[in-house]
């Protein structure tokens, strides 16, 4: 028998991706007729993570102060006098190099270590950072007995760093540094550079948190071997942003970072002209949550080895790339999931004719069309309306009623209450009305209705968004998000032909909604990461607070629970038997945020 023909395997061809109509200006698009302050009023009650809350409070402080003037000579001079060396270089100071290095410096050093709080010790190490080794610097001049040994070494370091000083502009001091190698200038009020004050031999330049919008004046003019520059936490725009194209030749790692960027595009071309890029930073601008973020990026930068410090694997490089839809560089879907809801307190038996049903409730006011187009033509002074009531119906009164901010023994201050405890019943004696002729402008993103369980899972995933909007996308993964689990007991009224027994049982609660919040829990969002699809967090009771913990980069959704005791098989190791585990005892709750990508298809 001769040989078998060979089967040609056809491959199926992957399902077309779903993609919303974009129209050109999307919600970015500002109309003529829009009130004045709108993105402000938008922007309104946002609970801030402290990293955007602190950069926010920065940038109000240059925008009161746009035309104070405060040179990089001057910058330096406070920064010095801040740091313990001061007293070291003061000839005034009444007390000998060997005092200060004796008796002065060890006090301070012990009052910090022992007392000062973690806040205080972040404050003490920014004002001593002026340069690596500074002990070492001191040492010398003791030994020579010489303030001038300190002052001629400090202009001989490699290190030199003015962070905070709200300086304005460079001058001619820093020309002074002839063997400076690494320059940190972040967290001032720098718009522009005179580039012929750096030094030639600079090669790590940090611009971090300034207020640079562009880059074209000095882009050209940087030192030929500078290696890497942070210019993060600017005021970057697609606009000039080709001006990145100029810079050094020899640039291996630039961090754009947090900037507002948005198309993504003009960037990639941009920075595909530096050949000897091999590490590049966007995320935190609105370009690096579009669908095909990574995708762009890694078929148009084919030497990159770094992107958003995540190491490019050959994986993550497949042989045959898809074309990127051009939707995908403009829109992106926010998801969130429950992976799961153990140990919640079991509600009492309901009564007749009700209903009880568990749920989650996700507050997402940045992403809510509703919320920005009725701020964008209207001055409220409230977001929330009531309907008239119904003529024919009576209704209990309940525009004052309010639902507790937390349910469970966590209260709003964070201390842990024992009279009350989310695995008593007494949690269930708050139920409130929900007043359904209330109209809420921002949406409360609602999942799907559970039953109660020892472990509760919902329909994955439990809120999808489409986000044309990249900005509001972006913003909202720098706010902290508010999460309720809601218990309900719904009161209906009765079906026609009961009888007059029947309709009386039935009707002892009036028809409406019971509702309390068992739990209120706040995550603290992150930027996006494209190597992974989302993250993940953790809270339970024993926390002590509503804040959710960041899990890092584990995978909470692997986790098994077991209502029964964890047996362990002998033989068999963990990874066989999975990551199963006891059930806690205490109320635990585990999120996922992320954003849909094309990374790989």
């Amino acid at each position: 028998m001769g040989p078998k023909p060979k089967v040609e395997v056809v491959k199926k061809l992957a399902p077309p991706v779903v993609r919303p109509a974009i129209s050109q200006s999307s919600l970015v698009f500002v109309p003529r007729d829009v009130l004045e302050g709108f993105q402000e009023r938008i922007e309104t009650d946002i609970d801030w993570t402290v990293t955007e809350s602190s950069c926010r409070f920065h940038r109000a402080q240059y925008k009161k102060n746009d035309d104070a003037k405060v040179t990089f000579s001057q910058a330096l001079k406070n920064k010095i006098s801040r740091s313990i060396i001061s007293g070291f270089l003061n000839k005034d100071s009444g007390l000998t190099l060997e005092q200060n290095w004796e008796f002065l410096l060890p006090i301070t050093l012990w009052d910090t270590e022992n007392f000062a709080t973690d806040e205080g010790k972040i404050c003490f190490d920014n004002e001593n950072c002026v340069t690596d080794d500074l002990m070492k610097l001191i040492k010398n001049a003791v030994d020579a007995g010489d303030r001038n040994v300190l002052k001629n070494e400090l202009m001989m370091v490699n290190v030199l760093r003015v962070n905070g000083m709200q300086m304005t502009e460079l001058d001619e001091t820093l020309t002074r540094y002839k063997k400076l190698t690494t320059l940190n200038l972040c967290g001032n009020w720098l718009t522009e550079l005179n580039a012929t004050f750096i030094p030639q031999t600079l090669k790590a330049l940090e611009l971090h948190n300034n207020c640079i919008s562009d880059v074209s004046a000095f882009a050209e003019s940087l030192p030929f071997d500078l290696l890497y520059l942070g210019l993060s936490r600017n005021m970057l725009t697609t606009e000039n942003i080709d001006a990145l194209g100029h810079l050094p030749y020899n640039l291996t790692v630039l961090d754009l970072a947090d900037n507002d960027i948005y198309h993504l595009t003009p960037v990639i071309d941009a920075v595909s002209r530096l050949p000897n890029l091999c590490a590049l930073q966007l995320s935190g601008n609105p370009c690096a949550l579009c669908t095909g973020y990574a995708r762009t990026c890694l078929l148009k930068l084919s030497r990159l080895k770094w992107l958003d410090c995540r190491e490019v694997l050959d994986s993550d490089r497949p042989l045959e790339f898809t074309e990127v839809h051009p939707d995908d560089l403009r829109s992106a879907y926010f998801h969130f999931t429950v992976f799961r809801i153990v140990s919640c307190p079991q509600p009492p038996k309901p009564e007749k004719g009700a209903s009880t049903s568990f749920h989650i409730e996700l507050e997402l006011p940045l992403l809510d069309v509703v919320r920005r187009k009725f701020l964008m033509f209207r001055r409220p002074e409230s977001l929330v309306e009531l309907l008239p009531p119904p003529e024919d119906e009576e209704w209990p009164n309940t525009a004052g009623a309010s639902v507790p901010a937390i349910g469970s023994k966590i209260q709003a201050s964070g201390i842990i209450q024992d009279e009350q405890s989310s695995h008593g019943s007494d949690i269930f004696n708050n139920m409130v009305p929900k007043n359904t002729r209330e109209i809420h402008n921002y949406t409360t993103f609602e999942s799907s209705k559970v039953q109660w369980n020892k472990l509760m899972n919902f329909n994955e995933p439990v809120v999808k968004i489409f986000c044309p909007d990249l900005v509001a996308l972006r913003d909202t993964f720098r706010s902290a998000i508010t999460i309720r689990l809601v218990y309900s007991i719904v009161y209906t009224p009765p079906k026609a032909g009961k009888t007059e027994k029947q309709k009386s049982l039935s009707t002892i609660k009036p028809p409406g909604e019971m509702r309390v919040n068992i739990a209120t829990i706040r995550c603290c969002l992150r930027a996006p990461d494209w190597s992974q699809q989302s993250q993940h967090f953790h809270w339970d009771e024993t926390l002590g607070t509503s804040d959710a913990i960041h899990w890092g980069d584990g995978d909470l959704a692997v986790l098994q629970y077991s209502q029964g005791p964890v047996k362990v098989t002998k033989g068999k190791v963990d990874a066989e038997m999975g990551s199963r585990q006891n059930m806690p005892e205490f109320l635990t709750c585990h999120f996922g945020f992320g954003i849909d990508t094309l990374r790989t298809t």
